[in-house]
């Protein structure tokens, strides 16, 4: 082959060659489109400053010339006050003022300088700012223009006395237009984005459509197109509400866009001849290396076409001083390499085939054997397989190299044999003397006698050794590190085997034992419970069985780790298995909870006994880390025949039984009455028909207004829920709450208060009705949903409200579970701007430290502490005692469920800041909870209105 004259014939070369001018190409490209857009950017960047400084600095000066302007203005008030009413010599007045009016409170007007000055009628809130001692400011639309007017009172605590009016002149406030940037338009506009005043504006250009499209923050950027020009600006609020009542103006800098990219023309030129010159170099340079690289490569494709074919023996022929010989030789020793290998990986998956298949040790072993020999060619080859049950005995597997065939020998190893196999993990070779010492079976004996050294290699598992490989020679073998590698893969496959094998069997037991407290497990109890079953049927005798769960055990794993847990729970399998007579079964169900068959019962009063010796021996102190911990037990008793005749009934009744135990406080045994079935039915059957009181939306929701007890003002309201049943018409929460709380139905139905409580809210603010905030009670399990944060913020998104409009009621028994991930919850939720309220204070866990540093907003008193609030102010001081101590930690405070006069005043007194309960209303459905709040909101309203002027 020529490549000089064949370049552009071969793929490699074209391929080359293109990759050659785009690795150019490309990058520079990509450089001189990051450069050109990054200048263009910069520019743009540039001027945005540029704008937003003219667009500060004017925004300052308007609002110092305001500032003097309402300085001359009290200095006018305070001539009037002194008898002058002659302005026309005051030159600061003069220079600032057009206009000033006195305005009476009769609502006639006095001229006191220019032409009198009209104005609108004044709202309460600009007559409280007067009352304040503080300046009105209001822009009036006249023709095509706007005046811009101060007004202060004359006497801040006697509005009557009168209210000066200013009519400020637009060439102060505004400036000399040629005063300002020639190459910056600048723009002021109040709340309705009217423009009041433009200076260096093109005609054509509208300013406050853009404007009041993208100005909902302080200040910002923006640009448009108007016609074929875009323009980029930057806007600035001027802050008057503060100090003049007035919604804000805002200050725009403008300019074409076209004036800000001036310099990128040049740049064009410059980037396209360095492109055209960058590829013609490499262009050139990468056809001289292809004709240097075309021939060694093609030679060595020929080589990976060989090795692709399986032929190991041909070599690459390639002489070069450079890399590609370098490379031909690395391709000819992998080659020889590869070889070897693909031998050895044969091997191997033949093994991994029979290990997966079937576990036949002795045919793995084997295999083993046999592809060792072809490859080590050793004079001795045997695999030991260790008796797991007796660990100095082996099975020895020996290659039988005359008959081709495996022997196996049952042999004792030796404390030799342990010593070397337990220093030499990684293979010990040991010379002739010390083969003499090892004192083998007397079969292999002629076989070792004839070697002169031995490699003995473990065959260990996952810290588990199950055997060891031999291998012995006459002669000491030349093994380099791949050829000990390749020993060690066929040792793990050995070793995988057996441990395997060991598993399996190890499985097989702990199917049936539990692993903790070596007691039977509920498989072998059940399997024991059939057997007792069928053999006291036959013998008509009875028996009991006692479902046992222990009280407060999740109590010393969260104090004490699962570790001191696990040593409590065997000796508690110690203490039960003590309680029983031989014939008896104590199994471990699982977790903390233990069952006991007594069988051949001659009365109850004998599992009676049993009981009580259980609960006496758990009672007594367990001992761990230098401390006592008493547990106690929940006994369930179900009697065979009478209380069942198969396992399921059995079981079920006592745990039936051991639930009601539980359920009276722990610590105590229950036989099984068929009255506990009933009532296991009954909330069987709720627990349906709360199913299809989710899917068939039955749920119905009342809203109790929460009161601001000063004012008397309805600020929000909690959402409770009504279960309207087709047949049982309202069921009480009481009754569904509970069992949707055990079911974790209560996850669907807080799922369903949340959504329905959220639309209500926005559906009262879309018809006027101006609350707070809606409070939603949420569970304990439905806090604890992964997606619960989600779902709040979606519910939030569809109905378009503020975070801060709901607030979520939480029971302290939250805080009894991770408190990590109750305090990550928590700060997603107080981030995302949603009200936090712990619900029933000082009920449940009530941890002082914990209620510091959780983001609660509000702490709700519960009703069984306002209730004891008595009618001569008594029994209050645990409200008391929660109020102050929510205030020193700055959290608010609901008390909830206030019903007289005296309780109202007592938590009145203790500053609680919001109240709820029937003295103000019950639960009321959405429309006439509407109706309430419009009525309370209008009482309030009229008991704090104010006398309001008119114009004349």
């Amino acid at each position: 082959m020529k490549p000089e004259k064949k370049i552009f014939h071969s793929k490699v070369a074209r391929r080359m060659l293109m990759f050659f001018v785009l690795s150019t190409f490309i990058p520079v490209s990509f450089l001189a489109y990051l450069s050109y857009s990054e200048s263009n950017d910069m520019l743009l960047k540039k001027a945005h400053h540029q704008l937003a400084a003219a667009s500060n600095s004017y925004n300052k000066v308007i609002y110092e010339r305001l500032l003097l302007a309402e300085q001359v203005l009290q200095d006018a008030v305070t001539k009037l006050i002194n008898g002058s009413d002659t302005f026309e010599a005051d030159i600061q007045l003069i220079q600032r003022i057009r206009s000033l009016t006195l305005l009476r409170s009769d609502g006639s007007t006095k001229k006191l300088l220019g032409e009198p000055q009209a104005i609108e009628s004044l709202n309460a809130a600009a007559l409280k700012h007067l009352a304040s001692g503080r300046t009105v400011l209001m822009t009036q639309s006249k023709g095509a223009g706007n005046n811009i007017v101060l007004m202060t009172a004359l006497n801040a605590e006697a509005l009557e006395k009168g209210i000066l009016i200013a009519q400020i002149k637009p060439d102060y406030l505004w400036g000399d237009p040629e005063s300002l940037p020639l190459d910056i338009g600048l723009c002021v506009t109040n709340e309705q984005y009217a423009v009041l005043f433009c200076a260096n504006k093109p005609e054509a250009v509208n300013v406050a459509q853009p404007l009041k499209q993208i100005a909902h923050r302080t200040k910002g950027e923006y640009h448009w197109d108007e016609g074929d020009i875009r323009y980029i600006a930057n806007y600035q609020e001027i802050f008057l509400e503060p100090h003049f009542l007035t919604p804000r103006w805002l200050v725009a800098a403008i300019q074409p866009e076209a004036d800000a990219l001036d310099n990128m023309a040049r740049f064009r030129t410059i980037f396209w001849g360095s492109v055209i010159l960058s590829v013609l170099v490499i262009l050139l340079f990468s056809m001289i290396q292809i004709r240097r690289v075309l021939v060694p490569l093609e030679k060595l494709i020929e080589g990976t076409r060989r090795l692709g074919n399986r032929d190991f023996a041909t070599q690459v022929d390639v002489i070069s001083a450079d890399e590609f010989g370098e490379l031909a030789a690395s391709f000819n020793k992998m080659t020889a390499q590869l070889g070897v290998q693909f031998k050895t990986m044969t091997a191997l998956s033949l093994i991994d085939r029979e290990i997966l298949s079937g576990l036949n040790i002795d045919k793995i072993v084997r295999y083993v054997l046999a592809h060792l020999y072809g490859m080590i060619r050793a004079d001795f080859s045997a695999v030991s397989v260790f008796d797991q049950d007796a660990p100095e005995k082996a099975v020895l597997h020996l290659l039988d190299l005359k008959q081709k065939h495996i022997r196996t020998l049952d042999y004792d190893i030796s404390s030799h044999m342990h010593q070397l196999l337990q220093v030499g993990s990684k293979g010990v070779w040991i010379d002739r003397q010390t083969i003499d010492q090892l004192d083998l079976n007397q079969k292999i004996e002629p076989a070792l006698k004839r070697l002169n050294c031995l490699f003995i290699l473990p065959l260990n598992w996952k810290d588990q050794m199950v055997g060891y490989i031999s291998l012995g020679f006459r002669t000491p073998p030349n093994w380099d590190q791949k050829d000990a590698q390749r020993i060690h893969d066929f040792a793990d496959r050995v070793a995988v085997a057996l441990f395997t094998k060991n598993r399996e069997e190890l499985l097989l037991r702990q199917a049936r034992i539990d692993a903790l407290t070596e007691l039977p497990n509920r498989f072998l109890f059940m399997e024991q419970l059939q057997k007792e079953i069928a053999q006291n049927q036959r013998n008509e005798r009875r028996l009991a069985v006692l479902y046992i769960d222990l009280d407060r055990f999740k109590m010393v794993n969260d104090s004490y780790g699962h570790s001191i847990g696990d040593e409590l729970l065997r000796e508690a399998g110690e203490r039960l298995h003590g309680c029983v007579y031989q014939g008896d079964t104590v199994a471990r169900l699982g977790g903390d909870e233990f069952a006991i068959i007594i069988s051949e019962l001659d009365s109850e009063q004998a599992a009676q006994s049993v009981a009580e010796k259980i609960i006496a021996v758990l009672n007594e102190p367990f001992i761990f880390n230098n401390e006592k911990n008493v547990l106690a037990a929940s006994i369930g008793i179900a009697i065979y025949p009478q209380d069942g005749e198969s396992i399921a009934d059995l079981m079920r009744n006592a745990d039936i039984a051991m639930y009601r135990a539980k359920e009276k406080g722990g610590n105590r045994y229950i036989f099984f009455e068929e009255n506990m079935n009933a009532e296991v039915n009954k909330r069987a059957a709720i627990e349906r028909e709360l199913r299809n009181a989710i899917v068939e939306g039955q749920f119905v929701l009342y809203y109790q207004p929460q009161v601001e007890p000063k004012s008397g003002l309805v600020q929000g309201v909690e959402t409770l829920v009504r279960w309207n049943h087709p047949e049982r018409g309202f069921v009480s929460p009481g009754v569904f709450i509970p069992i949707a709380e055990n079911t974790s139905l209560i996850v669907d139905v807080g799922r369903i208060i949340l959504k329905d409580a959220c639309a209500q809210f926005r559906q009262w603010l879309n018809d006027g009705i101006q609350l707070d905030y809606i409070a939603v009670n949420v569970s304990v399990k439905q806090f604890q949903q992964p997606d619960f944060f989600q779902l709040v913020e979606h519910v939030l998104e569809v109905n378009q409200l503020p975070p801060h409009c709901l607030e979520l009621e939480i029971t302290e028994s939250v805080l009894m579970d991770d408190t990590q991930v109750v305090m990550a919850m928590l700060e997603k939720l107080k981030n995302l701007g949603v009200q936090l309220s712990i619900d029933d204070f000082g009920t449940g866990y009530s941890s002082m430290s914990y209620l510091e540093q959780l983001p609660f907003d509000t702490i709700k008193i519960d009703m069984s502490f306002v209730r004891k609030i008595q009618e001569n102010g008594e029994g209050g001081t645990i409200a008391a005692t929660i109020a102050a101590m929510a205030h020193a930690l700055n959290k608010k405070i609901v008390a909830e469920g206030v019903e007289i006069q005296a309780q109202l005043d007592f938590l009145t007194q203790c500053n609680c800041e919001l109240i709820q309960g029937y003295i103000y209303s019950r639960p009321l459905p959405a429309d006439e909870l509407a109706a309430y709040v419009r009525k309370n909101h209008a009482a309030v309203r009229n008991a704090l209105s104010e006398p309001r002027y008119l114009s004349a």
